[in-house]
């Protein structure tokens, strides 16, 4: 787990910063191959079944235990039941059940939390933002997670590219009147 100086690390409130390689399309693909080869299937068996890049793989399973998709037990990985009702899911039931689950995710937790307060970002503050979890793969990251907030329907980039907009945060508080 990648540590980030000034974000709480505590195991209370431990979450995983997103790899900037690891995409929606690399955890889902990860959940249908468990799906169709059985529960407890050995992780190495995993990546050679699915041909993925050798250094992708642990990282997408690590943001697929992050947000309670999969377990390991002995060196096998078994979906839990949200991992299940995801696999099997429609894409809407796909995007509610992983946005219910998104907050255990940074810089995507902190992003929704900034649009909670301010409604909208500056790209200039996205930036900030995405440049202080990942200071070396910036352009990477922060397509990546323009990527996975869009598949969220968390937040996207307005069509002028000045902006990051929220799309359906969850438990948005009600504003209060000006």
């Amino acid at each position: 787990m990648q540590v980030v100086k000034g974000v709480d690390q505590s195991d209370s409130g431990r979450k995983l910063v997103l790899p900037p390689d690891v995409t929606p399309d690399h955890v889902l693909g990860l959940l249908e191959l468990l799906r169709s080869l059985g529960s407890g299937i050995d992780s190495m068996y995993v990546g050679d079944a699915i041909g993925e890049d050798v250094q992708i793989l642990p990282h997408a399973i690590d943001v697929a235990e992050a947000l309670e998709l999969v377990t390991q037990k002995g060196g096998n990985l078994e979906l839990t039941e949200r991992g299940k009702r995801v696999a099997a899911g429609n894409p809407k039931t796909v995007k509610h059940l992983l946005r219910e689950v998104a907050s255990k995710l940074e810089p995507i937790a902190e992003v929704v939390e900034q649009l909670r307060r301010k409604g909208e970002l500056l790209v200039e503050e996205f930036e900030s933002t995405i440049r202080k979890y990942y200071p070396s793969r910036f352009e990477e990251a922060m397509m990546n997670v323009l990527v996975w907030g869009a598949y969220l329907d968390l937040f996207k980039m307005n069509e002028d590219d000045e902006k990051i907009l929220p799309i359906r945060l969850p438990h948005a508080k009600k504003s209060e009147p000006a």
